[in-house]
């Protein structure tokens, strides 16, 4: 016999079987739309990885066209700049980046790069063997006074046609450095400075920069994208001009106005640099 218990346990199972259909009926409805929702997502992402893919292919190519353009524009800007000079380009042992770029950019502007390998930092003249070295040829020095009586020599020895090198040649015979060819007869105009070890550019080779710009020759410091050594920041501290950037056009063309005396400053694209290159100079008809 049915009683009032049976009928609210009926009700209340109606009402359960209900809550759950809904339930169900709803985490089903719901997990449709979530997943329709998924994939219309995953479709709009594809698409935009498509268009992003097409214009990166569509900015890789004006790029590409732009810096042949550039490579193909340069020798005509830079033709003469440096004819009939030598430069002197100041390296260090195990030390590739960015040199090709410039002895390079000298030769497209019509000059010739004579290449310095210091072996050493400083030349080994803080060690006594190389000071013994120096001190032969140029004579007794305080060791405060070496090395700025060796720069002054080199300096010397690069700038005047002479019948010998006689530090130049001692140095190279000693280990303390390398050079390329460098005919005695040459005379250096301008140098460029890029030596740098571990613990930043080598202060010898700086103060050759500033001896050079002494007697009126052009200096500039140079390095890399490739690897940032400080060299040109040190070499602005020092009152003088920079190229940070020196395997990029860009850079061989500031470089090359910066050694002709077309431009002074600090070009290249770090935070100090006042621009990429220098403006443009263009020669009045009938030069």
């Amino acid at each position: 016999m049915y009683n009032l218990r049976y009928h609210i346990a009926s009700l209340v199972a109606v009402f359960l079987s209900l809550a759950i259909g809904l339930l169900l009926g709803t985490i089903v409805v719901e997990r449709g739309i979530l997943d329709r929702q998924r994939e219309a997502v995953v479709e709009a992402l594809q698409d935009e990885f498509r268009t992003l893919g097409e214009e990166n292919d569509t900015l890789g190519a004006e790029n590409e066209a732009r810096e042949d353009y550039v490579n193909d524009t340069l020798p005509q800007l830079v033709s003469g700049r440096l004819a009939g000079r030598t430069v002197v380009v100041v390296t260090n042992s195990g030390r590739t980046d960015g040199l090709g770029s410039i002895t390079d950019a000298i030769r497209m502007a019509g000059g010739e790069p004579v290449t310095v390998t210091f072996n050493e930092p400083l030349l080994g003249l803080d060690a006594g063997e190389m000071s013994s070295v120096a001190t032969g040829v140029i004579g007794p020095r305080l060791a405060d006074d070496l090395q700025d009586s060796v720069v002054t020599s080199l300096t010397t020895e690069w700038t005047n046609p002479a019948a010998e090198r006689p530090l130049t040649s001692a140095l190279v015979m000693s280990g303390a450095m390398a050079m390329g060819e460098f005919p005695l007869e040459a005379a250096a105009d301008a140098i460029v400075v890029m030596a740098a070890w571990e613990d930043g550019p080598d202060q010898l080779a700086l103060a050759l920069a500033e001896q050079f710009r002494k007697i009126e020759a052009d200096a500039s410091g140079a390095e890399a994208t490739a690897r940032h050594t400080g060299v040109a920041v040190a070499t602005v501290e020092r009152g003088l001009s920079a190229v940070d950037h020196a395997d990029m056009a860009e850079g061989r063309f500031s470089l090359v106005y910066l050694l002709s005396g077309e431009a002074e400053g600090y070009f290249g694209i770090g935070a100090g640099a006042q621009a990429r290159y220098p403006a443009i100079v263009v020669p009045e008809s009938g030069e």
